[in-house]
């Protein structure tokens, strides 16, 4: 038989470009060609066609091509195979009924694509199947399903990760006698597998079996009892099933090959029991998110070939098992979430593990000085760990994530932290370090996430060429705003700092990805840059407590309007994942949950409805909002911002706006906070911001509003009398009624005005009385003979006034 592989790096230009009779056609001259494999290449889906005329191929594998077209099933459904391996590509659309006539097909590989829709009803055509791999798609799979009763010859059936629904009774599967790997996963809360009732008898020895989120038995939390007759099963995955118990150590005991046992969100309580004899096989074992609380075996003794174990979100408490003592792991330790009390040396006792997660217990005391040198992953969140950071962990050149935040260290950053050339990850907020941060960060060119947040820290900001999650809120940093930053950063939370000078205009075309800044609390001054508008990326921007001035740009509705950009699933090539350390490859749907080493999930404070909440993971992508807030900002609001229809909260209070409020703010359908509060803002509520059903904060208290409120429409029904105090002359529910509310005066408008008529009036007579005496002045000083005349008429008038007073005292005196 032939075979012929083109592995990477076959190009697209050497594969989809290909020129006639110097591509794939010529191929068809291969008349004994049997099996291809272009695995791994970069493709299009304008090659299929040219593959379709190799009609004496029976194998075709195109995992990793980079596929996109659904039609691609269709095209290729004429083809007489018996392997069809399409999987890990980007394949979006329905799957063809036309698959349905590869009646000789044996293998069907479609998972790890973007498959939706119901699986076609006459799938069951393809009574031929040994393995059918649909997992890892968005597909509606309705079970019991007809056409799987045909599937008699299975050896391989996986729809892990779709959406199940229906009750499937495992003994349907029961004649299945060649069925080796069976991975039942929904993503949904829809379906319910049963094994008990009634009971099912598996003549087939499974070698894996995943049941993970099946609602095994209606969540009657029983253990399926057909497991007591499995001998060789190499994994076990029933995670979030809500079995309870004791921990089934038998599982391990029986399955001597048991390499994977995945128990993780389950109700399995009391203590961790080791099965009664040495299990050489078994390297993975996750039990976390349990009830477990007293571990009873010797890890190293039990278990002495284990890779990695997960137990945390669990019970365990006191001091730090002693049964960990002297543990060898390649991979990994994870107890974070439990109640461990014990100085945090007693943990460093463990011999070679690469990644150790101990977050969020109750360790205290100093890090050891001498820290082992072989750690990727160091990851002590959430405890009580005193002391300084040792130098010593600048001999890890292997790290790659260091969380050491929420504890009580004090000193200063170690300067020999260029020497961790790895590290990828680097979170260090809520301690109290002082000094400045190390000019030598600026050597990690592999640092992408950096938290300094709450701490004491000072000084300016070295450049950061490469970080994409900046955190340096609550610190006493200063300077003007830092620009020595990549154009790929994504956040950059500069909040409680001391910051000052103008918001530079490059800022904003320097970094065209940014989603996130949040500058609260600082001393920044001046203008805001029409340059702002070039943000298009942005959702959440904080610049509320400056010094801001100026009108608002009114281009601000171009900010945030590219959607297609806005998306926090924080992942990053650059980190190295444990896994790649680890030989799982054949379980990558398995691995696919156990992030937790190789992310770090994005966090941020933001101010919405009148509270500081924290958003974080994919809520950062359902969370938007502008914040002005206490500046002294100044102008109408545009009316333009009713095109930001992304935004969830908006907070123009203690400004100097004035002007009405804008219609178009009734277009904001998401919008669930408004504050307009203490401004200067005249006229009308706009009626039309009843339509606003998700608004649950609203206020423009304080303004110099006038006539109706929306009264009782919608949401405003909620709200009382806090959200219009200040406005004399507003009126309607909650208010006092508009026949009873006082008259609005007259318009403070022509008040105004008369007020600058006398102001006019009384400048220009003003200004012709100095003329006039002045040009007198003039004339009589250049004219003797007008300075006389001048003269003579006021000595006459004097003395004919002088007498007349003379006159009238006389009589006066005489009548007394």
């Amino acid at each position: 038989m032939g075979r012929l592989r083109l592995g990477a790096p076959l190009s697209i230009a050497d594969a989809a470009g290909c020129a006639s009779r110097h591509g794939f056609e010529i191929w068809s001259k291969l008349t004994k060609l049997k099996v291809l494999d272009l695995s791994g290449n970069m493709l299009n889906d304008s090659i299929i066609t040219s593959l379709v005329a190799l009609s004496t191929i029976r194998s075709l594998f195109l995992n990793y091509t980079a596929l996109s077209s659904a039609v691609t099933i269709q095209q290729l459904s004429t083809m007489k195979l018996e392997t069809l391996d399409l999987s890990d590509n980007a394949i979006n659309g329905t799957i063809s009924t036309g698959i349905c006539n590869m009646e000789i097909l044996q293998e069907l590989h479609l998972n790890d694509n973007m498959l939706f829709g119901e699986l076609p009803s006459c799938i069951g055509n393809l009574t031929s199947l040994r393995v059918l791999d649909l997992s890892n798609n968005l597909l509606r799979v309705k079970l019991p399903s007809p056409s799987f009763a045909k599937f008699t010859s299975l050896v391989k059936l996986s729809l892990s990760n779709n959406h199940l629904e229906g009750v499937l009774f495992l003994s349907s599967l029961s004649n299945n006698r060649q069925l080796t790997h069976l991975e039942l996963a929904s993503s949904g809360n829809d379906f319910q597998l049963q094994t008990e009732n009634p009971a099912t008898d598996m003549s087939a020895q499974l070698q894996v079996l995943v049941l993970r989120n099946c609602n095994l038995n209606g969540n009657s939390a029983v253990i399926p009892r057909f497991l007591l007759h499995q001998h060789s099963l190499d994994l076990i995955d029933m995670s979030n099933n809500n079995l309870g118990g004791y921990f089934p150590s038998w599982l391990i005991e029986n399955n001597v090959n048991l390499s994977y046992l995945i128990l993780r969100g389950n109700s399995f309580s009391g203590p961790l029991f080791p099965p009664p004899k040495v299990h050489i096989n078994l390297q993975w074992l996750d039990a976390s998110c349990n009830k477990l609380s007293k571990l009873t075996m010797e890890i190293n003794v039990s278990l002495p070939n284990l890779q990695y174990l997960n137990l945390s979100d669990n019970s365990f408490q006191g001091v730090f098992p002693s049964s960990f003592n002297n543990m060898v792991s390649r991979v990994g330790v994870d107890l974070s979430s439990n109640n461990f009390l014990d100085d945090i040396g007693a943990a460093f006792k463990m011999i070679g593990i690469a990644n150790l997660i101990l977050s969020r217990n109750n360790f205290y005391g100093s890090l050891p000085q001498e820290l082992p040198p072989h750690f990727s992953h160091l990851v002590l969140n959430d405890n009580k760990i005193t002391g300084k950071i040792p130098e010593s962990i600048c001999f890890n050149i292997f790290l790659t994530v260091l969380d050491f935040s929420n504890n009580n260290l004090i000193g200063s950053l170690p300067t020999c932290i260029y020497a961790l050339p790895l590290l990828v990850i680097l979170n260090l907020k809520g301690n109290s370090l002082v000094g400045s941060i190390p000019s030598e960060i600026c050597h990690l060119n592999r640092l992408i996430f950096l938290d300094v947040s709450r701490n004491n820290l000072s000084g300016p900001i070295p450049c950061l060429p490469n970080v994409q999650y900046l955190h340096l809120s609550e610190n006493q940093f200063n300077g003007t705003f830092p620009l020595s930053l990549g154009t790929d950063i994504y956040t950059i939370d500069l909040q409680g700092n001391q910051f000052s000078g103008i918001l530079p205009r490059l800022m904003f075309k320097a970094f065209p990805k940014l989603q996130i800044m949040l500058l609260e609390r600082n001393m920044f001054e001046g203008m805001i840059p029409n340059d702002i508008c070039h943000l298009k990326c942005l959702r959440l921007l904080d610049l509320s407590h400056n010094k801001l001035s100026g009108k608002l740009p009114s281009c601000l509705s171009n900010i945030g309007s590219d959607d297609e950009s806005f998306n926090f699933q924080y992942s990053d090539r650059n980190i190295t994942s444990i896994f790649l350390m680890f030989p799982v490859s054949s379980y990558q749907d398995l691995l696919a949950q156990y992030t937790k080493f190789i992310s770090q999930p994005d966090q941020e404070e933001f101010m919405t409805k009148s509270r500081k909440d924290y958003y974080k993971g994919n809520m950062l992508n359902y969370m938007s909002g502008l914040d002005f807030s206490s500046n002294q900002l100044k102008g109408s609001i545009p009316e333009s911002i009713g095109d930001m229809k992304w935004l969830r909260a908006l907070n123009f209070s203690a400004n100097y706006f004035d002007g009405s409020i804008p219609q178009s703010l009734s277009n904001l359908s998401d919008l669930e906070s408004l504050d307009l509060s203490h401004n200067n803002l005249a006229g009308q509520i706009p009626s039309e911001l009843a339509a606003l059903r998700s608004l649950e904060v609203f206020s423009v208290a304080y303004n110099n509003l006038s006539g109706p409120t929306p009264g009782i429409k919608g949401q405003f029904i909620t709200f009382d009398q806090s959200s219009y105090e200040g406005n004399p002359y507003l009126c309607g529910p909650p208010l006092l009624s508009c026949s009873e509310a006082p008259s609005v005066p007259e318009l403070e408008e022509n008040k105004e005005d008369d007020k600058v008529d006398d102001i006019i009036l009384f400048g220009c007579s003003a200004m012709f009385y100095m003329v006039g005496f002045w040009t007198s002045m003039g004339v009589l000083y250049f004219k003797t003979s007008w300075r006389w005349s001048w003269f003579s008429v006021v000595d006459r008038f004097s003395d004919c006034v002088m007498a007349k007073l003379a006159i009238y005292t006389r009589k006066i005196r005489g009548a007394n």
